[in-house]
């Protein structure tokens, strides 16, 4: 079947609500896409766990600028972990890897379906 360029892109834009990988599974790479996904959730997961987390304890609170916020949001400093440590360091690699996708988007979908007119003949 062949790939649409409009499709690959509109996946690609999911990206940008947490649904990062969808436009490689779609070119037919489905271990790297899923990767992907994996690796963003990792990240922003630990994103909430080190910046918003709803917490009693007030180490730095979020901003003056927005005193409503004090009552429920806090920036927090978490005991490092192995799932913190590394979903955090996925975060810049992941963007890396976006702008990469960004950028060559257009020549993964025409590899896409000439893998696919090679497993049609």
């Amino acid at each position: 079947m062949k790939k649409s360029l409009g499709w690959a892109y509109l996946l690609f834009t999911l990206s940008l609500f947490g649904l990062a990988g969808l436009h490689t599974i779609y070119l037919g790479k489905p271990l790297k896409g899923t990767f992907f996904l994996l690796a963003t959730w990792a990240g922003l997961w630990a994103l909430t766990q080190v910046l918003i987390l709803p917490s009693p304890s007030i180490p730095l609170v979020i901003g003056l600028a927005f005193p409503e916020l004090y009552q429920n949001f806090v920036l927090t400093i978490p005991s490092p972990s192995l799932p913190l440590v590394s979903g955090l360091l996925a975060l810049p690699v992941l963007g890396v890897w976006w702008c990469v996708d960004l950028l060559t988007l257009p020549r993964q979908v025409q590899k896409a379906n000439a893998r696919s007119k090679r497993t049609l003949r």
